[in-house]
């Protein structure tokens, strides 16, 4: 399994090093997960970029894993309505599913 590994600061100002992450964790023939137990910030651009990951990665029979996501991930998450997407539970308070 390849692995991205989210930073503190998950933001648009790297966005463009995690779309390359993205990028070749499609590439790639094994599943991606993504460790997102540092985030402490992380904002729309970046939890959009990871929903396509997600996407694209189950249309290519890879479903991706999330590990360890930060309250803050799941916060936001819930917030955007993307907990969902990502297997987290439904509302921004909740714990995650897994």
């Amino acid at each position: 399994m390849n692995k991205i590994v989210l930073a503190e600061l998950q933001t648009i100002e790297n966005a463009g090093t995690l779309k390359q992450e993205v990028l070749a964790a499609l590439d790639h023939p094994e599943p991606v997960s993504v460790d997102a137990s540092q985030v402490g910030r992380i904002d729309t651009a970046t939890l959009q970029l990871l929903a396509v990951l997600w996407q694209s990665a189950r249309q290519a029979g890879k479903p991706p894993r999330l590990d360890r996501p930060s309250p803050e991930f799941q916060r936001v998450a819930g917030c955007l309505g993307l907990a969902g997407v990502f297997g987290l539970a439904g509302t921004a308070g909740d714990p995650p599913s897994r």
